[in-house]
C-alpha cells in the first residue's frame, strides 16, 4: 500500500500494517483457491483471473527467504488441508520487490512486443503439476473438497424508530434475502406502479 492512503480512511499506526498484511494474505488465499478453475482433464485454466492470481502466488513463493510457505497439513477434523504461512516482516523487503520485478518484466515484454518471452514467463508461473515442493495438481483435490458455498450478500434496511435511524440486518441466506425485500417493499402494489413507470420511461430504448 502507498503510505498515506489508509490515513484518508481513518486508519493509522498498527491498523495500517494489519490491513497491508491481510491484503497480501488474501491474494495468496485467492491464488490457492483459484485452483478450482483449473481443469485436470484438459490441463487448462478455465478462468483468466484465477490464473492471474495463481501466477502472483507463484511469484511470491519464488521470492524465497522464508517470506511465504504453503504446506499440506491435517485439519482439525482429520481431513487434509493446506496451511499458508507468511512472514509479515518481509512484506516490503522481499514480497514487494518480487512483485515489482515481475510487473516490470511483464511491462518490458509488453512494450517491446515480445509476446513469446511474456508467454514463457507467465506459463511457467501458472503451470500446475503433481511434483516438486508444491504439487498443486494433487493439492487441487484438497481445495475442491474444502470449497464453500457462494456467499449471499443481503442488503440491510433502515427504519425510523423514536426519531432515530436503525439498521436492520438479515441472515445471509435465501430466506434472509426474501425477508429483506418483503420488509423493504411491504406494499407490492406500489412496487408494481414503480415498475410500470420505469417500463414506460425506458421502454422506448428497447424497441426493435
Amino acid at each position: 500500500l502507498v503510505p498515506g492512503v489508509c490515513e484518508i480512511f481513518g486508519f493509522s499506526g498498527e491498523d495500517v500494517q494489519n490491513i497491508q498484511y491481510v491484503n497480501w494474505l488474501t491474494m495468496v488465499h485467492s491464488g490457492v483457491k483459484g485452483l478450482e478453475m483449473f481443469s485436470p482433464a484438459s490441463m487448462e485454466w478455465k478462468q483468466a483471473h484465477s490464473q492471474a492470481r495463481f501466477v502472483i502466488l507463484g511469484v511470491m513463493l519464488e521470492a524465497g527467504e522464508g517470506f511465504l510457505k504453503i504446506e499440506k497439513v491435517t485439519g482439525d477434523e482429520g481431513k487434509p488441508d493446506l496451511l499458508i504461512t507468511m512472514d509479515r516482516s518481509k512484506l516490503e523487503s522481499v514480497g514487494a520487490p518480487a512483485i515489482a520485478n515481475f510487473l516490470k518484466k511483464l511491462q518490458v515484454y509488453k512494450s517491446t512486443g515480445d509476446s513469446t518471452a511474456a508467454r514463457e514467463m507467465y506459463d511457467r508461473f501458472s503451470k500446475v503439476t503433481d511434483t516438486g515442493d508444491h504439487p498443486w495438481l494433487l493439492w487441487r483435490d484438497i481445495v475442491v473438497e474444502r470449497k464453500q458455498p457462494r456467499p449471499i450478500l443481503v442488503q440491510g434496511n433502515t427504519t425510523l424508530k423514536d426519531e432515530k435511524i436503525e439498521l436492520v440486518q438479515y441472515e445471509p441466506s435465501p430466506e434472509g434475502m426474501v425477508q429483506a425485500w418483503r420488509e423493504r417493499f411491504p406494499d407490492m402494489k406500489e412496487v408494481g406502479v414503480l415498475l410500470d413507470k420505469v417500463t414506460e420511461s425506458e421502454g422506448k430504448h428497447w424497441q426493435s
